[in-house]
């Protein structure tokens, strides 16, 4: 048992190297000029063991796009964990959102060009479950602080709405350039800013 356990990991570990592969290939060359073979020469992978994980490039790519949103959402939920207050919350999903797309740059730009690419039309039933995972577990943070009148009784699509439309503005502006305010700076001000329109206090 503990062998084929071993085994699992090993296989794990080679299916995130062909993924990590084939993201880098794809920034550096571009997805319609990357080929297969550029994936298993920079993943040290062979052919044989690239097509046991993945059929295709396209689905290779669905994947990549997958594994970033997965890594993404685990980090915020992470943060949130061991937070009390509402405002210390909204304050963790704002500096880890930012936090994630200045240590994972590569990924950050794939997620934001490739979301309407056509391979994605095979991932949609998974990334759409892991949304809706993903804002049950915020909804269900900040329900107890809407009950408890720390928060507005606002819909809970309209509060990550608010937390999360800045960010992802911020975040554009950051790839193209055109944001000249650090991060650390940033989040301090998108997160007051957050605060005071979800706070029920107005002093």
């Amino acid at each position: 048992m503990r062998r084929k356990k071993g085994r699992h990991a090993g296989t794990e570990s080679r299916r995130k190297d062909i993924i990590n592969a084939a993201l880098s290939c794809f920034s550096e060359i571009g997805f319609s000029e990357t080929n297969m073979e550029d994936i298993r020469r920079r993943s040290g992978a062979s052919t044989g063991s690239i097509y046991h994980h993945f059929r295709s490039k396209e689905q290779l790519a669905a994947e990549v796009y997958i594994e970033g949103i997965r890594n993404y959402q685990e980090a915020l939920v992470q943060a949130l964990k061991g937070c009390e207050g509402a405002r210390e919350g909204i304050s963790a999903l704002v500096s880890s959102h930012l936090q994630w797309v200045r240590e994972n740059i590569e990924l950050s730009r794939y997620l934001f060009q490739k979301r309407h690419s056509v391979f994605m039309a095979s991932a949609e039933e998974e990334i759409a479950a892991m949304n809706r995972s993903f804002g049950q577990n915020l909804s269900h943070f900040f329900a107890g602080h809407i009950k408890g009148g720390v928060l507005k009784p606002l819909p809970s699509d309209i509060i990550i709405s608010l937390i999360f439309g800045p960010c992802m503005e911020l975040t554009r502006q950051y790839f193209s350039g055109h944001s000249g305010t650090p991060l650390d700076k940033a989040a301090g001000i998108l997160s007051e800013a957050v605060w005071r329109a979800l706070s029920t206090d107005r002093g």
